[in-house]
This record gives C-alpha cells, structure tokens and sequence, in this order.
C-alpha cells in the first residue's frame, strides 16, 4: 500500500495571489490596476486653448507600474494630457505624480480640490 501526502501550498498561495488582486480597483480578465483620481491642489485661472501646469495632490506610482489617463472627461473646464514628477524617475522605481498638465476647452477657474481627471495605474513586468 502507497501513502500519498497532499499539502495545500498550492491552494494557498492561488489565495494570496488571488488577495493581492482584490486590493486592487478593477480588473479585466488577468490584467488588473489601479483609478487615482488626479486632484488639483491649488487655485488657477485657465483660457480655452491653452495648455497649463497644475499642482496636484501627490499619487504614488508604485515600481514596475505604468499610467495612463483616462480618456473619459471627468472636468468641464478641460483635460489633463499628463502628470508627474519634477524629476523623471525610470519605471523601475517608486515615482510620484505631483503636477498635471491640464488643456483647457473653456475660460474658467480651477479651484484646490476639483477633480481634474482620473490616472490609470497598471503592474508590468520589464523583460530588459
């Protein structure tokens, strides 16, 4: 007669993969991220037609992550076309946003707080 010992370490570590997914905002099929809501921190005037720097409140941007924005008009004044740091860092690193870029479609005034628009933060694995 043969003995045969089951472990469930495979159970267990689909769990915590699975874990780790649930913390995340959304998911579609195997890829799953992040939503930041990109927040203006400070006051500004803007013109329609043109492009300005917008202090943000600070969103992390994890190593090994991209960004993207999204493309759904969440401000009635314009569009962020970009946010960021003062010092570009490589995606291998921790990064932060701080500012945005912001395009204005209409004359107006963004106030500290507005929502600007909404990042898209996905995990990537680097192959070089």
């Amino acid at each position: 007669m043969m003995v045969r010992i089951l472990t469930r370490l495979g159970q267990v570590r689909e769990a915590e993969e699975r874990y780790k997914r649930e913390l995340v905002d959304f998911r579609m099929g195997e890829v799953y991220g992040n939503l930041r809501a990109i927040i203006a921190d400070e006051d500004i005037e803007v013109r329609a037609g043109e492009a300005k720097p917008v202090k943000i409140k600070e969103i992390s941007i994890p190593a090994n992550h991209i960004v993207f924005m999204c493309a759904y008009a969440t401000n009635p004044l314009g569009h962020p076309i970009a946010a960021g740091e003062e010092t570009p860092l490589p995606i291998s690193m921790d990064r932060k946003a701080d500012h945005a870029t912001f395009v204005a479609a209409v004359d107006g005034k963004i106030s500290r707080n507005d929502l600007l628009g909404v990042l898209i933060i996905l995990p990537v694995e680097l192959t070089h």
